[in-house]
């Protein structure tokens, strides 16, 4: 979807990227901690046990001595590069670094992650143009000198609240509360971190400002509704399969391709496809940001093109007249199966070619176009640029087939 101008207003267009500001349903799971998601905060002036420097440590590097594993799968996350030069290159057209941090709830959300000033905002920015990694690859502590905020939704945000590590249950074993153990005064095992609603504070947003009826981003509900939920199918099962820290989606092919079952044939002389949505559970795709297309193209004896169809899976919103419309919701529900025909295809067709093309970041390149498009500081237009180029890479093609009408 390209973003049409007229309908964005530069000043409201940071509202859809960073709406979560108020409008966060803030559902954690009833097993963890009372406001375990409310401005956490990792770091701690109390001492509940004598903590190495290294177990202060708060920085996803410091846990790689240890958690190796954990933080190799992670490191090539969408959770590590939350701290994106798309986010942070909008934050200046914003007026204060204020606005700035109602986007780091979710892209960066400890406390010790927020901006101090709009002076800490600009330098951070620059931080970013001169070192883009958030993370250094190698865990190496002593080259691992950016903010804390450049590291996204890394280790200590889901796991350490006042020092004090959280966790799911050990893996085979159903115990719960604090266990005690050698290094950092034990950990607290809770069976919230392997529940959806963990997942909520950041992928579900408040019904009280819906579009058209739906939360912007309303994944946790889309998934409450379907048959995954009545099973027991987790977000954890599929995003953190056997507890990979991988978090992948509608970016990565192989996944997107494992969610859909996808098959062409002829009926009744008509070339058509069948999208079946078998293992995603949430829409596909979720939130407005991807747009999916199938198109479909005949050709005749000598493979010359004779006709045409596009569709578009997608939820549109859009700017207008002072407020956020949708515009279509043509997204594919859980067990879903969406069936396209083409057509009315011409007498001469030999054969139809199907291609599905998934564009993760659409709505983004939209977005990016238009800021671009304006006056953008130095800085901004920086990063924006690299954001762009990154929408661009992104796009891949999940499906290609051909039937033979004769």
């Amino acid at each position: 979807m390209r973003v049409k101008v007229k309908y964005l207003r530069h000043r409201s267009i940071w509202a859809i990227i960073c709406l979560a500001a108020g409008l966060l349903l803030i559902a954690a799971s009833s097993e963890l901690p009372e406001h375990y998601w409310q401005q956490p905060s990792a770091s701690s002036t109390k001492q509940h046990h004598d903590w190495s420097d290294l177990e202060k440590d708060l920085r996803p590097e410091a846990c790689a001595q240890c958690h190796d594993s954990q933080f190799q799968a992670w490191k090539h996350s969408f959770h590590a590069h939350a701290y994106s030069e798309g986010l942070i290159g909008q934050f200046p057209g914003m007026g204060n670094h204020s606005r700035g941090n109602n986007c780091l709830v979710c892209h960066a959300p400890l406390k010790e992650q927020q901006y101090q000033s709009d002076d800490d905002m600009l330098e951070s920015l620059k931080i970013k143009i001169r070192q883009p990694e958030g993370v250094n690859a190698e865990a190496d502590l002593e080259a691992a000198t950016v903010p804390l905020r450049h590291t996204g939704v890394s280790c200590a945000v889901c796991h350490v609240r006042g020092l004090e590590r959280f966790g799911p249950p050990r893996m085979g074993s159903k115990q719960t509360g604090h266990i005690q153990t050698d290094v950092h005064g034990g950990f607290t095992a809770n069976k919230g971190f392997e529940q959806s609603q963990f997942c909520a504070s950041c992928h579900q947003f408040a019904q009280s400002n819906a579009i058209n009826g739906k939360p912007l981003e309303n994944t946790v509900k889309e998934w409450q509704e379907s048959s995954f939920a009545a099973k027991g199918v987790t977000c954890q099962v599929c995003h953190m399969p056997h507890r990979r820290h991988e978090f992948k989606g509608i970016h990565h092919p192989a996944m997107v391709r494992k969610g859909l079952e996808i098959n062409v044939k002829k009926s009744h002389g008509v070339a058509q496809i069948v999208i079946h949505s078998v293992g995603v559970g949430h829409a596909f795709p979720t939130y407005v940001t991807p747009k999916v297309v199938v198109t479909a193209i005949a050709r005749d004896r000598n493979n010359i093109k004779v006709k045409q169809w596009q569709w578009e899976i997608i939820r549109e919103v859009r700017y207008r007249a002072g407020a956020w419309e949708e515009a279509r919701d043509t997204r594919i529900m859980p067990d879903e199966r969406r069936l396209y025909r083409a057509d009315q295809a011409p007498t001469t067709t030999t054969t139809v070619q199907f291609q599905v093309r998934v564009i993760p970041d659409a709505f983004y390149r939209g977005v990016y176009e238009s800021l671009l498009a304006g006056t953008p500081s130095e800085k901004a237009e920086t990063l924006l640029k690299t954001a762009l180029k990154r929408t661009h890479s992104s796009e891949f093609n999940l499906f290609d087939d051909v039937v033979k009408l004769h």
